[in-house]
């Protein structure tokens, strides 16, 4: 019988094991070594990794073992996009950015870049008043982490990116924000090559 608490200790830990990057994109994730790592029997091991396959952070295909989602350029690029349109969505489905000043001051806290800027994207899904669009934007966020923890290395400017957004949501100008929002994600998608041979081969 596995003791209470030990799947929420395996799931949470694998999970930001997944978030950090330490696994490649295609690794085999093993539950009978994950299950020494952990200190933990393989039964919470195996339950949290199917946990996470359905919220897509991991894959199981065709039931051959479970490992870190395969990455292309086309993947990558569509991520981008689909977090995009999210945000978009979200945009429209208000009539002002209606984003709590105790989320824009999250935003601008002494925190990770990546971390101020999702805090800031989850904020403006929110601010769309439908929780599943909430939902599907933190998930993507999560996705996308282990990719943005190495943007900065080929971008600059990123700290103005965040601030840019921001102040647009302050005005209330939504053209701005609009524009914000859609450069983010394109000088991203200029440099997919780069982020995927980084993450691929780091």
């Amino acid at each position: 019988m596995t003791p209470p608490g030990t799947f929420e200790r395996v799931y949470a830990a694998i999970r930001q094991r997944l978030r950090e990057g330490v696994y490649r994109p295609g690794d085999r994730l093993e539950p009978a070594l994950l299950s020494d790592e952990l200190n933990a029997s393989v039964t919470p091991v195996r339950d949290a990794l199917h946990r996470l396959t359905g919220e897509r952070l991991v894959e199981a295909p065709r039931h051959e073992g479970f490992r870190v989602p395969a990455m292309t350029e086309t993947t990558l690029r569509q991520l981008y996009a689909w977090h995009l349109d999210l945000l978009l969505l979200a945009l429209a489905k208000h009539g002002r950015a209606a984003v709590t000043e105790e989320s824009l001051d999250s935003a601008s806290a002494t925190v990770a870049r990546r971390e101020r800027q999702n805090a800031l994207f989850l904020a403006l899904a929110q601010s769309a008043g439908n929780t599943e669009h909430a939902l599907a934007v933190a998930a993507l966020n999560e996705r996308l982490e282990p990719v943005q923890r190495i943007e900065e290395a080929f971008l600059d400017g990123t700290d103005a990116e965040t601030e840019e957004i921001v102040r647009a949501i302050r005005t209330g100008d939504r053209k701005a924000l609009r524009r914000s929002l859609v450069n983010y994600h394109r000088r991203r998608e200029r440099i997919v090559p780069q982020l995927l041979e980084n993450l691929l081969h780091a």
